[in-house]
């Protein structure tokens, strides 16, 4: 068996003990993100339906919010802790904040201003899963072994692409056939899986943790190492480009797209949906299968422009087929740029700045969905056959001024050069 593992470059750290606890605890997390998402929608929807829009928006403004506002605490936490201790923590402190959710939701103790207690909790439950994320993605060179960077990060991504749309099936059906309230509690016996599997963790190759300080000055020097260091900007910069802009086409634009602008039905807009999907599995297999790709400075330039070109075909689209090449074009691309700028930043990040330069991920993430709320008002204000082209221009050009800005990292081959900080470099 681990024969066989070891022959196959994309399959290689699966035969790290280490890295298939990691593997199978984030596949576990990846099912109740969505699950606990469309939980809560579920829920307003049928206990305060005459607000249900609003009360969502609430919910996924103080889940963002909770993202960015963690984030950067989240990666100097990771830096300065050991990090299978922080994911301990962090796992039993989400355990914690998911069972208050689940008991809001099932006493509504302030009739309909219990949402409001429940949006408190979904913003802590955020940060917490905020400073999860940068000690987990830390652990990945330990668990998987630095030689295996880029398929560990692939079949990570290949694993959340198969567990959520799993996820979201499992979340209609429970929530048709029981309480939202009863299928979040449910749902807590995830954590029954989840922390035995971080308990069996060893990392033993991970460094020692980073000399303690003050954590606002941690945070302020991974700030600094990211900008004093050109290639590590680059990277991202255009993931800030293509996630901030790019996010709110996957949902809710790109949807409503569908049905307000080509006229489809909730069927056809489900289909058309799967060519997102259908390209973010391919994006991961092909980096799975072809490691060096995610070591090219010209991929991650190549696919963050190619998303911008998809953007503009798909907002300017009336052709059915083209649509769906054009979906399928941008969950490509927007997958690739993920995984590669994610195995990039693992080959030239020194150790001890891991954790901080990832949060800024999760920050990203957090930044989208804030931009989402404000593209939706744009959307209705000017309509989305305006609106969508205009986000495409907008990546696109933001994708050019960036890989102009920093050509000599973006058209070239990263080796695995550790970028150390500046109090450590040799003058």
């Amino acid at each position: 068996m681990a024969d066989s593992l070891t022959s196959r470059p994309a399959l290689r750290p699966l035969a790290r003990r280490d890295f298939r606890l990691l593997l199978a605890g984030s596949a576990v997390v990846g099912v109740l993100f969505p699950l606990h998402l469309m939980t809560q929608v579920f829920w307003v929807s049928q206990h305060f339906p005459d607000s249900a829009v609003i009360y969502s928006s609430i919910l996924a403004a103080s889940r963002g919010s909770g993202m960015v506002a963690f984030s950067l605490l989240g990666g100097a936490i990771a830096d300065r802790a050991d990090r299978k201790r922080v994911l301990l923590a962090c796992e039993s402190l989400s355990f914690v904040a998911h069972a208050g959710i689940a008991v809001l939701m099932l006493t509504e103790p302030l009739g309909e201003g219990s949402v409001g207690l429940v949006a408190v909790v979904t913003f802590l439950a955020a940060g917490i899963q905020s400073i999860d994320t940068p000690a987990r993605s830390a652990s990945v060179p330990a668990a998987a072994g630095r030689e295996n960077i880029a398929a560990a990060i692939a079949l990570l991504a290949i694993s959340s692409q198969v567990t959520m749309p799993l996820s979201l099936p499992i979340a209609g059906i429970m929530n048709q056939l029981f309480p939202p309230g009863a299928v979040y509690a449910t749902s807590l016996v995830a954590w029954f899986a989840i922390i035995p599997l971080i308990a069996m963790l060893r990392l033993d190759n991970q460094p020692p943790p980073a000399a303690r300080g003050s954590t606002l000055r941690s945070i302020a020097a991974g700030l600094a190492y990211t900008r004093a260091h050109r290639p590590i900007l680059a990277i991202v910069s255009l993931v800030f480009v293509v996630q901030v802009i790019g996010m709110p086409i996957a949902a809710p634009l790109g949807p409503m797209f569908f049905i307000e602008v080509l006229g489809f039905n909730s069927a056809q807009v489900g289909l058309m949906g799967a060519t997102w999907g259908l390209g973010s599995v391919s994006a991961s297999i092909m980096i799975a299968r072809n490691a060096h790709l995610a070591l090219r400075g010209g991929s991650l330039a190549f696919v963050a422009i190619f998303f911008g070109l998809a953007v503009l075909s798909f907002g300017y689209s009336r052709f059915i087929p083209l649509t769906a090449l054009s979906d399928y074009g941008l969950g490509f691309a927007f997958t690739s740029t993920s995984l590669v700028a994610s195995t990039l930043i693992q080959h030239l990040v020194a150790d001890e700045m891991r954790g901080r330069v990832l949060s800024f991920f999760p920050l990203t993430i957090g930044i989208a969905q804030a931009a989402t709320a404000i593209a939706g008002l744009a959307g209705q204000a000017i309509g989305l056959a305006l609106l969508l082209p205009l986000l495409g221009w907008l990546v696109l050009t933001g994708s050019l001024l960036v890989v102009v800005r920093y050509r000599e990292f973006l058209g070239s081959r990263v080796e695995s050069r550790v970028a150390r900080p500046q109090a450590e470099q040799v003058s």
